[in-house]
């Protein structure tokens, strides 16, 4: 109530003061819980994408490691006389070494860096 009134009296103006101190009030504690909920809906976002990065992580370190026994299985996988060690009878075991070395040699290596 910024002005005097004739229709209200010194009684009623004291008492809408109160009602808009209390409304400025109730508005400043409702700020305060919309600010308090948007930093907990923040910290819930950070977390999701914390444990998000962390399953990215094993499943590209996964795909890193898998990777070279797929090329290596499609490359001796290929029907052509030219593929190297295919006519040596250890040919394959020498394939299938290369298929389980070669992720161990890599994990290996990841753990050694530090990126697993």
């Amino acid at each position: 109530i910024r002005s005097e009134s004739e229709l209200l009296d010194d009684r009623t103006t004291k008492y809408f003061k109160d009602v808009y101190d209390h409304i400025v009030q109730a508005y400043d504690l409702s700020e305060n819980y919309r600010d308090m909920m948007m930093n907990l809906q923040d910290l819930y976002l950070s977390n999701v994408n914390l444990k998000l990065n962390e399953v990215m992580k094993v499943m590209a370190i996964v795909t890193c490691l898998l990777a070279p026994a797929t090329v290596i299985g499609g490359i001796f996988g290929m029907n052509f006389d030219i593929i190297p060690y295919s006519h040596y009878t250890w040919g394959f075991y020498l394939a299938v070494g290369a298929m389980l070395l070669i992720p161990f040699w890599m994990l290996w290596i990841f753990r050694k860096r530090g990126w697993f």
